[in-house]
Parts: C-alpha cells; sequence; structure tokens
C-alpha cells in the first residue's frame, strides 16, 4: 500500500488505458454530477470501459447512456464504520466487496467521494490498496496537508462553497485532463415520443407552455423537510392563470402528493409514477419551467437547461449541490420549508428568464 509522501503525486496521466473505475456515491443527482467526469474521461480514452461503482447502482443505470460505461454492483461504503466494522459479517461483507472489485485490474481509479467521516476515508483507502490500480484520482482529508495516496487529488476543503462540477473540473484539470462542468441526460426518441403521447392524451395542446413541478424528494421526505403542498397549490393555481400547462412529475410512491395537490387545484396533469428515469427526463425537457425540491430532477432540469427553481428547506443545504452557475437557476434555502414564502417561488419563477419570462 503506497505511504502518505509528500511529493509522491506524479502529474502525468498514462497514455495506454483499457480500464477505468469511477468512485460516485449518492442518488440520481450525484451521478449527474459526475457525467463531465465521464464525457472527460471517454473523450481522453476514447476506447477505455469506465466502470462505475456507486452505492445504489439503480441511481446509476442511466450512466450507460454514455458509451462504454458499466454499471457494477453495490459500492455501500456507508455500512463499515467504526461501529460496524468489529461485526464479523460486516467484515466478510467487505472482504466480499473486494473479491468482486478485484475481478478487474484498473488503468486508472478516479474517486469522486469526499467522505464525511474519517472511517470511509480508511475504507476507501484500505480498497484503494488493495487493489492497487496503476493511477489514481481523488481527494484526500484536510489534516494530510500535501500528502495523498493518489497520484493526482486535491484537498476536500476545497469543496467548501464550490460546487461540485466545479470541484470535480479542478480535479481532472491538475490531473492533465480537460473537463467540462456542464451536466447532461441523454434522452432517446422513443422517450420523446412517449412524452408527447400522454401530454396528447392529457388534454395539452402542442406548443403549449408547460410548468413541470416534482412536490416530492425522497431524502426531504424522509426528513420531513417537504414545502407545504398548500403552497405548491398556489404556485400552481397562479401559473395555470398565467396561461400554463401544470404537470406533475416523480415515483409512484409520491402519488398521494400529488392527489392532494390536485383536489386543491383544477387542471393539474398528474404523470407522477406515470415515467421511467429517461422519459422524465424528457418531460422536463419538453418544460418551459420547473419548479421542485432540492432533488434529482432538479438536476436533471439543470442539465436539460430547463429553467428551474428549486426549494430547499433545511438548514444544511449544501451550495456544493445545489449553487449551479446558470442564470436561468434560482435556489431558494430556509432553515425549514415553511421559511419559503409563495411570494419568493413567484418572483424566482421571473427571474430565471428564458422560456418563464412570460409569467
Amino acid at each position: 500500500m503506497r505511504s502518505f509522501a509528500k511529493g509522491h503525486q506524479q502529474q502525468k496521466l498514462p497514455e495506454q488505458v483499457y480500464h477505468i473505475a469511477l468512485w460516485q456515491l449518492g442518488g440520481v443527482g450525484d451521478m449527474l454530477l459526475a457525467t463531465p467526469v465521464i464525457e472527460a474521461l471517454h473523450k481522453k480514452y476514447p476506447n477505455a470501459q469506465i466502470d462505475v461503482w456507486c452505492s445504489h447502482p439503480q441511481f446509476a443505470e442511466f450512466l450507460t447512456r454514455f458509451p462504454n460505461v458499466y454499471i457494477k454492483p453495490a459500492f455501500s461504503v456507508y455500512d463499515f464504520d467504526a461501529r460496524t466494522l468489529w461485526k464479523k459479517e460486516t467484515r466478510q461483507s467487505l472482504a466480499s466487496l473486494l473479491a468482486v472489485m478485484s475481478v478487474q485490474p484498473y488503468d486508472i481509479l478516479v474517486n469522486l467521494h469526499v467522505p464525511a467521516l474519517l472511517d470511509w476515508w480508511a475504507v476507501e483507502w484500505w480498497l484503494q490498496g488493495q487493489l492497487k490500480p496503476k493511477f489514481t484520482i481523488g481527494f484526500h482529508p484536510d489534516f494530510l496537508g500535501e500528502r495523498s495516496l493518489h497520484d493526482v487529488s486535491i484537498a476536500g476543503c476545497e469543496r467548501k462553497n464550490m460546487h461540485y462540477t466545479r470541484l470535480y473540473q479542478s480535479l481532472l484539470n491538475k490531473a492533465g485532463m480537460a473537463c467540462d462542468s456542464d451536466t447532461s441526460f441523454p434522452i432517446s426518441t422513443e422517450e420523446k415520443a412517449k412524452i408527447s403521447a400522454l401530454l396528447k392524451a392529457a388534454g395539452i395542446q402542442y406548443g403549449k407552455p408547460i410548468a413541470c413541478m416534482h412536490i416530492g424528494g425522497r431524502r426531504l421526505l424522509v426528513e420531513q423537510k417537504m414545502w407545504p403542498i398548500a403552497s405548491f397549490a398556489e404556485v400552481a393555481k397562479y401559473l395555470l392563470g398565467q396561461g400554463y400547462a401544470v404537470v406533475l412529475i416523480g415515483v409512484s410512491s409520491e402519488a398521494e402528493m400529488g392527489q392532494a395537490l390536485m383536489v386543491q387545484v383544477d387542471g393539474v396533469v398528474s404523470l407522477i409514477g406515470l415515467t421511467s428515469l429517461g422519459e422524465m427526463a424528457a418531460m422536463i425537457q419538453a418544460s418551459a419551467l420547473f419548479i421542485g425540491h432540492d432533488s434529482g430532477p432538479f438536476h436533471i432540469a439543470v442539465a436539460c437547461d430547463t429553467p428551474a427553481v428549486c426549494l430547499c428547506g433545511r438548514p444544511d443545504a449544501e451550495p456544493e449541490y445545489l449553487q449551479y452557475e446558470q442564470d436561468n437557476v434560482v435556489v431558494l434555502t430556509g432553515d425549514s420549508p415553511e421559511k419559503i414564502r409563495v411570494q419568493q417561488v413567484l418572483e424566482a419563477v421571473l427571474q430565471v428568464g428564458g422560456h418563464a419570462k412570460s409569467v
């Protein structure tokens, strides 16, 4: 295993690369943040296979839309810490993960995860040391200074107030690789056709501006930090009065919330639970405006360049995830959901411009 030697870092990438491992944890939004890195790796090494290791493979499945990308089994680093590793079954689980990862030797390992606990740093270091990739790129904790196990790395502290897309761009630039900061979500012709058919069936005329709303959100639902349905209803009423078609999107578990809103507002169309992730992205792309929580659909809206208003009613709102440097994106935050007022949302709709400027 490599030592924490200052000056160990190299700057020169290998010329011949056939297999790349990309570590990225989290949900759909986190996977979207990694898309500029995937595109940069493919541009640099067009024939290399890129294996994505993440905590929830189902959230990364859409990344196979990019060339040479494959999704690997779950990499649940959060299961391994000082509270669990003393258990025999947990250590066996970690050994099993290593065995699966070891099947394919890697020329480059790119680790985009910046752990919150030293325990997780240690687990990732141990795995990396056992795998022995030829070249590694990633982050190191602040207390190590310039020392790192990676060939190219930057300190995790640099992420503070810097959006992850910019942070990843800086990391790859330091490794000598060109990297954009714009995220993307490839959408198929079939997915666009499916959305056109659903909108036609709902009676929405072709060419009518659509305001797409996501009133759910996996994390915020668990934390009970959802913006009130009644507030979404007020926004929906206003948009309908301004000539928009209002369409709700989300997964089937959010259908009850959609029904609650539709009871309060006539004329809202719900596609909640009726679309795949790709079709949901096609719906967002076809919309003139997106309004929703800090969740995967918001990040899809940014990737699709749809003017977006994001609502995040929790005290630990992270600018590293939320503060995109785009004029057509506004993020509203508050220590609690109730702190975000309806009038703020309507003003943000005006601010995002583009298709929303007619509101």
